[in-house]
């Protein structure tokens, strides 16, 4: 059994990742040794700036480690996985790691299928300022407020992200939980619903007497999963049979107004940059938490103010009185529709959107959700499909979404087979008046930041 000890040397492998970057901070901050590698050396500036100093490309873990800690990304025939092993050198993933850590802080776990980066930065957003908790927070996402996606506190409690995928955080302990939803996503790992409720049900089963569960109470697939529980939980949902509950919701030009209900009464009215129906879910969430620890009414408001933002979550990168550009991570069909939806109610002209589907399995899963879920587009160009962990299946394209949008609604799409031909044809169709918004957890975003430069020289011209 491992376990963490005073001065214990660690070494990551895929050190600069986003998974893994905040991980080795935390381990410095917590006075043990870290080095570490990666491939690439893009955020080895970050690394340096707190005391650690990686090495670029693979090579052979020193024999002085005392605990190696590896990705997702990183292969069993990695030098340095093989080095580790050959001298017994104990070897873990990330999640057992993450669930290291939470063994030994007051843990609180972000779930759900969609908005666990948004939600887990809003609490860190919140929570790191608030002297009386002044939370750690961990991040999968790189935040507006930290440039980063760690944030350093001082307090015992601890925020992070619990990702269903592969099962990874039944590895983590919570001590307080949040449930923001359960919808069909990874069902190459659960095969359906069913299995990914069950995986959600031995999560919870991890809380104690004194942990707080809170959970969706508009959702069904979540009130299920929550029923499980005989500890102390809250709901949370626009709807005003949830414990807490929003009221008299406006969106105004990318930020949200709501009123706060608790039971019945309106606590507070809160404003927050940010639009769009599952973003107040999110609002809902830590704003249900944090008065699960005391804070109330006028406070919850004050510290909602603090929330700036998660970058690639409808981040806008330019705008000025011709052209809007929004980054959007969204990669599953119900997050794509909302963010679109989102996008609507802050813009009546056109609505160009690039898309680049992530995994062939989601795409094939999925194909004819997505090509529902751009009802709020003018123009679609979806770019091939992004792999990431999978290997390349021929059986899937982006045609798929393509073929089946054609099926639902007519509406100008185009499928490319590489970015080069997708710019050409956006710097073509492209005109003022225009929202455009790249959408995807791949590389698609290069596209936007390619017409950005090109309306920034343009401007200076």
């Amino acid at each position: 059994m491992i376990s963490l000890k005073a001065n214990m040397k660690i070494h990551f492998i895929g050190i600069g990742g986003a998974g893994m970057l905040p991980l080795a901070i935390h381990s410095k901050l917590k006075g043990f040794k870290v080095s570490g590698s990666d491939l690439s050396s893009e955020n080895f500036h970050i690394l340096r700036n707190e005391g650690i100093y990686p090495e670029k490309g693979h090579g052979h873990v020193g024999l002085d480690a005392d605990l190696v800690v590896y990705s997702s990304a990183v292969k069993e025939d990695n030098t340095e996985f093989i080095s580790a092993k050959m001298n017994n050198i104990p070897l873990i993933k990330r999640a057992e790691f993450l669930g290291l850590i939470t063994k030994e802080s007051h843990a609180v776990l972000v779930s759900g299928s969609h908005g666990k980066s948004t939600t887990s930065t809003m609490l860190a957003d919140m929570l790191n300022t608030y002297p009386e908790i002044n939370a750690t927070a961990l991040i999968g996402a790189e935040t507006v407020s930290m440039n980063s996606n760690y944030y350093k506190g001082k307090g015992d409690h601890i925020i992070l992200e619990a990702d269903e995928y592969d099962r990874s955080f039944l590895k983590m302990f919570p001590r307080d939980l949040i449930i923001l939803n359960i919808d069909d996503d990874h069902m190459d790992i659960y095969g359906d619903i069913s299995g990914l409720k069950n995986c959600f049900r031995e999560l919870i089963s991890k809380l104690n007497e004194r942990s707080i569960l809170v959970y969706n109470g508009d959702d069904e697939a979540t009130i299920q999963t929550a029923e499980s529980y005989q500890g102390k939980k809250v709901s949370f949902g626009i709807t005003n049979k949830c414990d807490y509950s929003a009221a008299n919701i406006k969106f105004i030009n990318f930020h949200t107004e709501f009123d706060l209900i608790k039971n019945g009464q309106i606590i507070a009215t809160l404003n927050y940059f940010y639009s769009g129906k599952l973003n107040v879910y999110n609002m809902l969430a830590s704003a249900a938490l944090l008065s699960g620890y005391g804070i109330e009414g006028k406070k919850i408001a004050e510290l909602a103010l603090n929330f700036k933002g998660v970058k690639r979550r409808q981040e806008i990168i330019y705008s000025d009185d011709n052209y809007i550009l929004i980054d959007d991570y969204g990669h599953h069909p119900s997050e794509v529709k909302n963010s679109l939806e989102n996008l609507r109610l802050n813009h009546r002209g056109r609505m160009i959107v690039l898309f680049q589907p992530h995994l062939y399995s989601r795409t094939k899963y999925h194909s004819k959700a997505f090509a529902g879920s751009f009802h709020d587009a003018d123009i679609v160009l979806i770019s091939h499909i992004y792999p990431a962990r999978e290997k390349f299946d021929p059986s899937v394209s982006s045609k798929n979404i393509y073929l089946d949008m054609n099926e639902i609604e007519r509406k100008k799409t185009t499928v490319f087979d590489n970015f080069e031909d997708l710019y050409l044809v956006l710097e073509r169709e492209v005109r003022p008046g225009d929202l455009v918004v790249s959408m995807g957890a791949g590389e698609i975003n290069k596209i936007l930041y390619r017409l950005k430069k090109e309306l920034v020289k343009n401007e200076n011209n």
